[in-house]
């Protein structure tokens, strides 16, 4: 009696052991499942062409002062002698945006001649409206490159947006994200603000695609 309770017990304990090592697994699996789905997601909207030298430097409205501050590096790295910035207005009541008026006060602040600077003709209201209004000084001013920089999470809108709206042009296009930048695929899903501004993104990228 003794030896076969024993040896109930000890199947009893390895059946346990085996069910939450099986459970344990299970999860494990799903949460390295989940992040590369949630890397992926991430990873999706970023878009990097290879950097080259190009006639302008354009930063695309919106974002906090970190897109200026990209285009400045680009400028100071050696890769455009311009900068342009899309007009939006003097609309100065989010203090969290940066609007055309006041990055064009900080790049001369920061060394850039104000005659290297431009700005685009008509106010914009959506990433569309920049690549018109961008295409149109570019094609005045015989831009034939140009470098666009935005946030990661907004580069692939830019990138088929911008690329739509030039389908018809010879104007070398060169998407670029800001380095450094909060935003990471890596990481993007650990904070609010993550999951707010990478959600957003895909509905305007498939509100674009289908037209709406």
């Amino acid at each position: 009696m003794n030896a076969k309770h024993t040896e109930s017990r000890t199947r009893s304990c390895l059946g346990y052991f085996a069910g939450g090592f099986g459970i344990l697994a299970v999860l494990f699996i799903l949460i390295i499942g989940g992040y590369v789905i949630l890397r992926g997601a991430g990873a999706f909207l970023i878009v990097a062409d290879e950097l080259e030298p190009a006639k302008a430097i354009v930063v695309l409205s919106g974002g906090d002062e970190t897109r200026m501050q990209e285009a400045l590096n680009l400028y100071k790295e050696g890769y455009a002698k311009n900068i342009i910035l899309t007009e939006t207005g003097q609309e100065l009541g989010n203090l969290d945006v940066l609007h055309s008026f006041d990055m064009r006060i900080q790049l001369m602040n920061n060394g850039v001649p104000s005659g290297n600077i431009l700005i685009t003709d008509h106010i914009v209201g959506s990433t569309e409206d920049e690549a018109f209004a961008v295409k149109n000084l570019l094609t005045n001013r015989q831009f034939d490159s140009a470098i666009i920089v935005t946030d990661p999470y907004h580069t692939k809108r830019t990138a088929i947006i911008f690329r739509d709206v030039f389908a018809d042009s010879n104007i070398k296009l060169i998407i670029w994200p800001v380095r450094g930048s909060w935003y990471n695929s890596r990481t993007w899903f650990l904070s609010p603000r993550g999951w707010q501004f990478t959600l957003l993104e895909y509905l305007k990228l498939a509100g674009y695609l289908l037209g709406i």
